[in-house]
């Protein structure tokens, strides 16, 4: 009984082990390839960040003098007008200070009085002065006069005159001392008037920080009494966007906002203005952009802060696929799926897109048709080595491959074009344009796996727009697995 028990488990154990030899060997080389259909969908390219709301214009209201406050007429959220009276400065000292120049330009004006009253008396003593000396000229002249009495008439028109002119002067100092005094009384009324502080524009009071009674001190700086923001029906969002995103935006492009107040509303804008002073902090460059929206509700009020949205594109109805699919590159098991020109042969092709690469370098470059022999030669031959060398490694991206093509097809033309000829490659290189961004997709056919080259436009992070390259329909792989046995 035991020997049959032991024989019938020795043979259950073989058929185990052939059992599961049969099955791994079915199961060998099955691969798990998950693929998604490329469908038309809207595509939304979307620049997040915050900032706080601030009203459009906001003006921080002072005091240009020094003294007791006498009044306030207004409170917080209080509207008001331009020229409408806030607050009033204790006015006695600067009142005493306008009587002052009043009675000042009283005696200035008198004096000048005087002064004229002095020319016209000097005006009279040199009328006199100049008939004695033309009496004395004539009895000199018919021999019935002394010439010291000449002499005397001829000082005394020289002194006249010289009144006259000094009375002429003190009248023109009597008139600049009025005007002087005219002068010191503006400004006394103007720093009486400036005891009245008033409103510059039409808006809203955020903000107070003065009391009835309290001392205003001038002497440095205007001290800060009253903010008031300019008609809040319409504000403006200054937000912060990283140096990396700032390239994708330009004025006017739309933004939809929110703010904690009202999480369920979304609110609507525009970009108005780029500013291109930068912020830089802990290594982190920022720029400001300022948001304009509407806010005829008053549901935004300054200081609140905004989680924004700027739409730097939007596609509706195009081809995309998942932004998975564009890190997908065939590795390990997944090589045996792959379907290439040439594959059997062992020759690489160029394909369509080295066709056009070698017809363009011959367009810019004037090229013979030996160097575009030779050139097509050597970049088979490179590329040749990179499907020889094997899938790239695991963190390898469609970036790495793209810079590694150019690196390669920059070797092959240096070594066949002439110096000359290499520079202006160069120089052509930088001065072209770029087009929309050429990826490698690989495409479920058949059962293998096929290269499809597109040009990609907008994406989202969750979807990118196909350009041009697949169809709608298109199953494109997201990741392979080897079958589990």
């Amino acid at each position: 009984m035991a020997a049959r028990l032991l024989t019938f488990f020795v043979v259950a154990c073989i058929a185990a082990g052939a059992g599961y030899y049969y099955w791994q060997q079915r199961s060998e080389g099955k691969l798990d390839i998950e693929t998604v259909a490329a469908k038309r969908a809207d595509v939304r390219r979307v620049v997040s960040t915050s900032g706080a709301v601030s009203a459009l214009v906001t003006v921080d209201i002072g005091s240009q003098l020094s003294g007791n406050v006498s009044e306030v007429n207004v409170d917080y959220s209080s509207e008001v007008k331009k020229d409408q009276v806030l607050a009033r400065i204790e006015p006695s000292t600067f009142e005493s200070k306008v009587r002052q120049g009043e009675a000042s330009i009283a005696v200035a004006k008198a004096n000048v009085a005087l002064q004229e009253a002095a020319v016209e008396r000097a005006e009279a003593n040199l009328h006199k002065a100049e008939l004695d000396l033309h009496r004395a000229q004539e009895l000199v002249a018919k021999g019935a006069g002394a010439q010291v009495t000449l002499d005397t008439a001829v000082a005394a028109q020289l002194s006249a005159n010289a009144d006259l002119d000094s009375a002429k002067a003190q009248l023109e100092n009597a008139k600049a001392n009025v005007a002087l005094n005219e002068a010191t009384l503006d400004s006394a009324r103007t720093d009486l008037e400036r005891t009245y502080i008033r409103a510059p524009l039409d808006g809203v009071v955020v903000d107070r920080t003065v009391q009835v009674g309290q001392t205003v001190a001038a002497s440095l700086q205007a001290p800060k009494l009253f903010t008031i923001a300019q008609d809040l029906n319409y504000v403006q969002i200054l937000a912060q966007v990283d140096e990396a995103d700032i390239g994708q935006i330009v004025g006017n492009d739309p933004v939809t906002f929110t703010v904690d107040a009202y999480p369920d509303v979304t609110f609507q804008g525009k970009v108005s203005q780029i500013r291109l002073a930068p912020n830089s902090l802990n290594n982190v460059v920022t720029y400001t952009v300022v948001i304009d929206a509407e806010n005829a509700l008053g549901r935004l009020l300054p200081g609140m802060t905004a989680t924004v949205s700027i739409i730097t594109g939007e596609h509706k109805n195009v081809v995309t696929v998942p932004t998975e699919a564009l890190r997908y590159q065939p590795r390990g098991p997944a090589q045996a799926a792959l379907v290439r020109d040439g594959l059997s042969t062992g020759v690489v092709s160029l394909g369509e897109r080295g066709s056009r690469l070698l017809e363009r370098l011959k367009t810019e470059l004037e090229l013979t048709p030996e160097e575009i022999g030779q050139i097509k030669t050597a970049l088979e031959a490179e590329f040749a080595a990179i499907k020889n060398a094997g899938p790239p490694g695991a963190g390898a991206s469609q970036d790495d491959m793209r810079e590694q093509a150019r690196m390669r097809i920059a070797k092959v033309l240096r070594s066949v074009l002439s110096p000359d000829k290499y520079k202006k490659y160069e120089e052509v290189a930088r001065q072209r344009p770029s087009g929309p961004h050429r990826v490698t997709l690989w495409a479920y056919e058949s059962g293998t796996l096929v290269p499809r080259e597109v040009r990609l436009g907008l994406a989202d992070g969750n979807v990118t727009e196909v350009v041009d390259g697949l169809p709608e329909g298109a199953n494109v792989v997201l990741r392979v697995r080897e079958g589990a046995p």
